[in-house]
């Protein structure tokens, strides 16, 4: 019998702009760690960006962080029975349901995974493969799985073992497949964290890209409070 796993495993995280006390909630991420790999490359930049987030907080306010890892989720693989073309929802009732709701309840958007063979993990791509049922949703039924007039950012975060040599072509073949996945969760996709190398130089040890995560947050949390067309 299928049992919600995220439930059990994910971590919901309060960060205050100010430490001696809770604020209102003025924004709700979504950190989703795409590695099967916990505590590697990935997930530190994640934290980093994360960090970054509660560096530049407005004082007497919170974010909420939603941390989910891929490692702890039942997910399948998309089947294409084309149901959801008929009924709204996916014939599959698994953690992706729980994601279905985080991404409509969600104002930013981290998405974070390895390069696997010029993409994106295989775990991550069954959870962006599943959003077929949001897409049918919205263009098929005509009656959307999530709210496409709240204002969402995307940010992805990838990491590669060759050096990318101020090249970002390395990781060009993930920006077809992460594009159209913010498309069908009505989030503009705002900008890419990309680092390579990490075969010899371990994020953790690279002062660099922790600069460049943080610095996404405080981009993020700026983006955020000035007004931006929202993706239909």
């Amino acid at each position: 019998m299928y049992s919600n796993t995220i439930n059990q495993n994910h971590q919901i995280i309060q960060l205050y702009g100010n430490q001696n006390s809770k604020g209102s909630v003025i924004m709700k991420v979504l950190a989703i760690l795409g590695s099967p790999i916990r505590r590697r490359n990935n997930e530190f930049l994640l934290n980093k960006v994360i960090q970054g987030l509660e560096d530049h907080i407005p004082k007497d306010e919170t974010v909420e962080v939603d941390f989910v890892s891929v490692q702890s989720l039942k997910v399948s693989p998309c089947i294409a029975c084309d149901r959801c073309t008929r009924i709204k929802g996916c014939v599959f009732q698994d953690d992706m349901s729980y994601l279905y709701k985080a991404f409509n309840d969600s104002d930013v958007i981290l998405f974070s995974s390895p390069l696997y063979f010029n993409s994106v993990s295989a775990q991550a791509k069954a959870i962006i493969d599943r959003c077929q049922a949001i897409f049918s949703s919205k263009y098929v039924l005509k009656d959307p799985m999530i709210d496409r007039n709240r204002k969402r950012l995307g940010l992805f975060i990838s990491t590669a073992g060759v050096d990318m040599n101020d090249d970002t072509e390395l990781f060009k073949g993930t920006l077809p497949v992460m594009d159209l996945f913010f498309r069908s969760i009505n989030t503009e996709y705002v900008g890419n964290l990309f680092i390579g190398n990490v075969d010899r130089v371990k994020t953790s040890d690279n002062p660099e890209a922790s600069h460049a995560a943080r610095e996404w947050g405080r981009r993020l949390v700026n983006s955020y409070s000035n007004p931006a067309s929202s993706q239909n």
